[in-house]
């Protein structure tokens, strides 16, 4: 106890001192606040008492980049058209200041305002400076001209001015020249000659030269070195209290595409931007907790930061507030109102800002609507010919013609062409709207077609979709194939409409086979993206999900489908029962159907019968409903195949021989799906003599007639030698193909998981392989989960988390996965998950156990011999590995060799039976162990014998009885 008061008091000092140097630095940091604001505000009130020209453009520069709000708050308020006055009063005065003050006036126009006549007012200021000899107004017109701004493009007459600008030893102009020069050399000399520049003005303390640095490095080269030199200088900028450079690098760190991004960086140089009044930076500190917190700014400094842009009333800000107030209930909307309300009030010329009140005041969802409005906000940003503003507006007036009238309308249509043909993928679509409906333009499929295209080919799912709806739509039927490319397209861009457009075609059989294992898939992906239309077609998967609830909303939706007719309601209610396990109950809905005369109800009650290790009873039920759908589906190959392919899994000749006939008329006929059953059926001998080769050049003219079915089997064959010659690679490059088609099948996912995970046909890649299972365990598929949470156990190809890993293998228990719960157990046992949690171990081994686990089986009675995780109960253990050896468990029936060998009550009676039934049954370790006990006798048959059990051991893998096999060999005796 003496020892541990020094330690105490030593660590309740070094918390004081931590905290006394928190609170330090807070005060540091507001004194400096203060004495900032004091500064600017003396500055300001020493100005307003001159008249001079110079104390104009200082006052100007100042109200242009702002004012802190006030002495708590660093943000700066900036007040342009106040700004804007005092510049003007000085151009009115002539003098050696004019230059200058016509750059500051020209910035502040270029900055504002967009219109024509307001750039060529400041070209012609900018001109005028230049012709003075002022190097910046040289540099800013030259940009003007080389990117085209105020009319065509004259690189030359930039070139010129660029020059002029460098001769007056202006750096950035180097780099300028170095950009538009075509020989290398050249380009070198004028590069060399302004970075110079720079780096005198930079080391002179011009924290902008350190920004150009910053930014040159930045945008000339993605290599280490050189963005580490553009962090540099980006700091030495911030050093200098730069803000747009603190900005600028907050967003480089942030960027997920950059080899140094460092989220807790970007977060200190953002607070860094915003301390120095950067509007920009508070609001991404204030947004972040709204935004996936990928800077990690806890919510009360959000708050801080969102209340100090409110105070600075900027435009952007209060929309943005607005935004995150209305996730607040009642109060944060009725906040959110009112900001923009002030919003609408103070609205200047920043796009952005017009552009999110417009789409505020068009939606009426915070705000009350007002089209007209909307659109002159729309309008008013589109006056700097901005592209969104464009789409914005048209978009507007065509939705709303009832309000806008259709003068409007050709406007309308002029942006939204514009804005479609600069490559706005959105306005492409709405362009092909208006031409497919004929609003404001003559209607047009084709012209409309065109368009969906241009949209399609930047990767538009509602293009996709709008194509597949227009081909699918078309009354000649023919064009089928077309729209179902264009629906797989969407869904596997994640688009849920695609989806389920998908899946009703496989459904229904629509142009393609029909394929409901397909539809399934894609309807489950539907349903995981929240589409209700897609959890209908479900009713199989609801409870596989769980909850009566589910189960119950399933099977009423398809009783009342049942009632009204529907002839595919009876199957798939009868499916749901046989997946909560009541196959009694699917046996009555399909017999009840099929007695009404439903073709397919009895085709299902047949493969019902045929399932598993069918009776005589119900072979013989099977084929007196195959009988009736035959007679009923006659004309209909598809399912002829399967009719056809039942028979072949009937024990008596004349209907092996009649479903084999079957198949071989409907192969000559060209049907892919009667090709890839008779393959199978080859392949593995049902009903008919195995021909592999016969088998594989069947799936393969499957394959080419389009039977995706086809591809995967003979994949897996490949992969697992399945009645065919094991080729990988072969397997591989399948797998493959078939994930071009559809990626979202979560088997393929699995599949080249597997494959990339083992090496197996192609180079090991765990980080392909966690990829994979990752989209397969998104989709809900349990294998997938499993393979997920071994992966990040282990740390396979991603970072090991064990929270992770816990919540992989405990959605995949819930799903019903008994390995997934053995795995679970043997995480939490084994530390790798992080702590060893014992408890939580024999949990997670019970259950999966209780669901017939022999392993686990195992595992329980380890713990229960242990007292691990779980009280002491030995006869209980004994009890668990009974069951598990009744199960045939070799590793039981060793185990309970051990517990009678060596346990607390020794029978060596038990003992020895069981290490014989381990032994004979083939455990390698039982068969060693026996080998030994041979080896104590004294008689040569006993050696004989011990050799025999060596020898066996040897052979099942056991190394000891290799080496010991080995040196008997050498020596002629048998080892002790």
């Amino acid at each position: 106890m003496a020892r541990i008061k020094p330690l105490l008091a030593s660590t309740a000092a070094t918390v004081a001192i931590l905290l006394c140097s928190a609170v330090q630095a807070q005060d540091m940091a507001r004194t400096e606040l203060q004495a900032r604001y004091r500064a600017a505000t003396a500055k300001m009130a020493e100005l307003k008492q001159r008249s001079d020209p110079n104390a104009l453009l200082e006052q100007g520069q100042l109200l242009q980049d702002g004012v802190p709000v006030s002495e708590t708050n660093p943000l700066k308020a900036r007040r342009l058209d106040e700004a804007e006055r005092l510049y003007d009063q000085a151009l009115a005065m002539p003098g050696v200041h004019w230059p200058s003050a016509a750059v500051r006036r020209a910035k502040l126009i270029l900055s504002r305002d967009k219109d024509q006549p307001s750039i060529q007012k400041a070209m012609d200021l900018l001109r005028r400076a230049a012709a003075l000899q002022n190097h910046e107004a040289a540099f800013l017109l030259a940009g003007l001209m080389e990117a085209g701004v105020g009319g065509k493009r004259d690189l030359e007459a930039a070139k010129n001015l660029y020059q002029i600008a460098l001769r007056s030893e202006h750096g950035p102009s180097g780099l300028a020249l170095a950009r538009l020069e075509t020989d290398p050399a050249k380009a070198n000399v004028f590069a060399t000659q302004g970075l110079k520049l720079l780096f005198q003005d930079a080391r002179q303390g011009s924290a902008e030269a350190a920004r150009v640095l910053a930014d040159h490095y930045r945008t000339t080269g993605d290599g280490p070195e050189r963005l580490s030199a553009a962090i540099e200088w980006y700091q030495r900028a911030i050093e200098l209290g730069d803000a747009e450079a603190a900005l600028r690098l907050g967003r480089m760190r942030l960027d997920p595409k950059s080899p140094l991004r460092q989220p807790q960086e970007a977060r200190g140089a953002f607070v860094k931007a915003a301390e120095r009044g950067s509007v920009e930076a508070a609001m991404i500190l204030a947004e972040d907790p709204y935004n996936g917190a990928a800077l990690g700014v806890q919510n009360g400094v959000a708050e801080l930061w969102l209340n100090r842009a409110i105070e600075t009333k900027a435009p952007r800000a209060l929309v943005l507030a607005a935004e995150i107030r209305s996730q607040s209930g009642d109060e944060g909307r009725t906040a959110a109102r009112s900001l923009l309300h002030e919003a609408l009030q103070r609205v200047d010329d920043d796009a952005t800002a017009l552009l999110a009140l417009g789409r505020h005041v068009r939606d009426g969802v915070l705000i009350e609507r007002d089209v007209p409005l909307a659109l002159k906000l729309f309008d008013r940003a589109a006056i700097g010919d901005n592209t969104m503003a464009y789409y914005e507006f048209a978009r507007t007036a065509l939705s709303h013609q009832d309000a806008v009238g259709d003068e409007m309308l050709p406007t309308a249509i002029d942006r939204l062409r514009t804005a479609a043909e600069r490559g706005h993928v959105k306005a492409a679509v709405v362009m092909g709207d208006a031409l497919l409906l004929g609003q404001g333009v003559p209607e047009s499929q084709t012209a409309a077609m065109e368009w969906y295209q241009r949209a399609a080919a930047s990767g538009s799912p509602v293009a996709y979709i709008r194509l597949g709806d227009v081909y699918a739509g078309r009354s000649a039927g023919l064009e089928a194939p077309q729209a179902l490319d264009w629906y797989r397209k969407a869904a596997e861009a994640n688009s849920a409409i695609g989806m389920v457009r998908l899946g009703k075609m496989f459904n229904e059989g629509r142009g393609v086979p029909q394929d409901q294992a397909l539809a399934a898939t894609w309807f489950s992906r539907a349903a995981a993206a929240g589409s209700g239309a897609a959890m209908v077609e479900l009713s199989s998967l609801y409870s596989r999900a769980g909850g009566a609830g589910h189960f119950n909303l399933a099977r009423d939706s398809l009783e009342k489908a049942i009632r009204t007719g529907d002839a595919r309601a009876p199957i798939a209610l009868a499916k749901l029962y046989l997946v909560r396990g009541e196959r009694t109950l699917a046996e009555m809905t399909l017999r009840r159907s099929a007695d009404s005369g439903n073709a397919e109800a009895a085709l299902s009650l047949a493969e019902l019968y045929l399932s598993g290790q069918a009776t005589a009873e119900q072979q013989s039920a099977a084929r007196r409903w195959l009988v009736v759908a035959e007679k009923a589906m006659a004309r209909d190959d598809d399912q002829a195949s399967r009719i056809a392919s039942m028979y072949l899994r009937l024990p008596d000749t004349a209907s092996t021989e009649h479903g084999s006939s079957a198949l071989e008329l409907l192969v000559r006929k060209n049907n892919s799906e009667a090709m890839a059953l008779l393959a199978s059926a080859l392949l593995h001998g049902t009903g008919i003599q195995r021909d592999p080769v016969r088998a594989e050049a069947l799936f393969r003219r499957a394959i080419q007639l389009g039977h995706d079915g086809a591809r995967f089997i003979l994949a897996k064959a490949y992969r697992d030698g399945d009645g065919l010659q094991r080729d990988p690679a072969r397997a591989f490059a399948l797998y493959r193909e078939i994930y071009r088609d559809e990626p979202g099948d979560t088997k393929i996912q699995i599949a080249l998981g597997d494959a990339y995970a083992r090496g197996d046909g192609v180079a090991p890649n765990r980080r392909l392989a966690a990829e994979f299972y990752a989209q397969a365990a998104r989709q809900g598929d349990p294998d997938g989960q499993v393979r997920l949470g071994t992966a990040y156990l282990y740390g396979a190809g991603v970072d090991r988390d064990s929270q992770k890993s816990d919540y992989w293998f405990s959605r995949a228990g819930e799903a019903g996965v008994i390995e997934a719960k053995v795995q679970l157990g043997s995480a939490k046992l084994s530390g790798l998950a992080g702590n060893v949690d014992a408890e939580g171990a024999f949990a997670s081994y019970l259950r999966a156990a209780e669901a017939g686990s022999q392993t686990a089986m195992i595992e329980v009675a380890r713990a229960l011999m242990k007292g691990f995780g779980t009280l002491a109960d030995p006869p209980l253990a004994k009890m668990w590995l009974e069951r598990a050896a009744a199960l045939g468990s070799l590793d039981a029936m060793f185990e309970l060799h051990r517990l009678h060998d060596v346990g607390t009550k020794p029978n060596a009676r038990e003992a020895e039976r069981w290490l014989r039934q381990a032994a004979q049954s083939g455990h390698a370790a039982a068969m060693y162990r026996l080998a030994l006990r041979h080896q104590q006798g004294a008689s040569e048959q006993d050696r004989m014998v011990a050799r025999e059990w060596l020898e066996k051991a040897a052979q099942a893998g056991h190394s000891q009885a290799a080496k010991a096999l080995q040196k008997l060999t050498t020596s002629g005796a048998v080892p002790g």
